[in-house]
């Protein structure tokens, strides 16, 4: 049995990599960082400094093809994760990637053949699907037998990106720039979530109100089994506030329902007559939330996340966010901007 520790290779040195997926690496025990690069060879220096690493370079391809490592994280913008994705895939050598995985359907697409090609995964980083909420929500639906999803919703509301903005290296301030880049950094997630509830899709609605700076997005997903999902989406949040809400509510065909309250609460309401533990006059309902001292970025996913990783890479077995899920999420947003652009908005 491979007792050594999975040597991992990390490009990328930006605020959402050091802030979030470095220190959620360091948590894994199974897990070594051998090397870092960054365009600048001092952003690389600092950061192997500062999280351990070995080595640095300014050059990632360098750095796999020197380092020769088990596995390889790429935190950056979406052209650095198709490059870099092929490279990991051309070398067959497993990757954990921030969303999303390229700047279009097409580069998602091709990062998904090579991944059947090679015979080799790459995972893509969509949190809210490794949240403390979602996981235990998902345990739920399973240990009870609450059934395929019927209906459900996620709002997510967030101050930014604006038209303004240029976000990830996608320029453009017109309507259908600014849509596809709003839907790039910040649908992405929750369009994700919903699809994985969700079967093939068959039909995709999407509702776009252009404000100004702002854009509200209202995306209604159907599936083959005649499943609907409810996406909502917009950044009427003052600068400064950050991402305001995360809600969803799951109903399910065998009578239960879901609530989940941003990362911090759920709500659980089932078809069965209250527990035992529950007064007579007590709701059929059980409330559940993370520990009030535990991990934040085990609530958020981020640590859950490269733990899979990790894992996956022992394993062999991929992810359940891989590249052929991320090309899915890709397809709907894709969908999304084409409708619109077909509606002259």
């Amino acid at each position: 049995m491979n007792t050594h520790k999975v040597r991992i290779c990390f490009v990328g040195c930006g605020g959402h990599a050091t802030g979030f997926i470095y220190p959620a690496l360091l948590k894994i025990p199974d897990a070594e960082l051998c090397a870092v690069a960054a365009q600048h060879p001092e952003t690389a220096a600092t950061a192997a400094k500062k999280f351990g690493a070995g080595n640095s370079y300014s050059d990632y391809r360098k750095m796999i093809e020197t380092e020769k490592p088990d596995a390889v994280i790429i935190v950056g913008p979406p052209k650095l994760h198709y490059e870099a994705g092929k490279f990991c895939l051309e070398h067959k050598i497993p990757f954990f990637m921030e969303k999303p995985q390229g700047e279009n359907l097409e580069q998602a697409a091709e990062l998904a053949d090579l991944s059947r090609k090679h015979k080799t995964f790459g995972q893509v980083g969509f949190m809210m699907r490794h949240s403390s909420i979602i996981r235990k929500a998902a345990e739920v639906i399973e240990k009870e037998n609450l059934g395929r999803i019927m209906y459900g919703s996620v709002k997510y509301y967030t101050s930014g990106p604006y038209r303004s903005d240029v976000i990830y290296g996608l320029p453009g301030t017109d309507d259908i720039s600014y849509l596809w880049r709003y839907l790039m950094v910040q649908a992405v997630h929750p369009v994700n979530l919903a699809g994985s509830f969700l079967g093939s899709i068959t039909d995709v609605v999407p509702e776009v109100i252009f404000s100004g700076e702002n854009i509200l997005v209202n995306i209604k997903l159907k599936d083959d089994a005649g499943a609907v999902f409810d996406v909502l989406l917009h950044t009427f949040v003052a600068p400064g506030y950050g991402n305001l809400e995360f809600r969803t509510e799951l109903v399910t065909e065998n009578r239960g329902m879901l609530f989940a309250d941003n990362f911090s609460s759920l709500e659980i309401y089932l078809p069965k007559p209250p527990r035992d533990y529950l007064e007579k006059n007590s709701r059929s309902m059980i409330a559940w939330e993370p520990s009030t001292f535990g991990n934040n970025n085990v609530k958020l996913g981020f640590e859950t996340e490269i733990a899979e990783f990790i894992k996956s890479v022992r394993t062999g077995i991929a992810p359940c966010t891989d590249l052929i899920d991320g090309l899915k999420t890709m397809q709907i947003l894709t969908d999304v901007c084409n409708k619109v652009k077909g509606q002259g908005k």
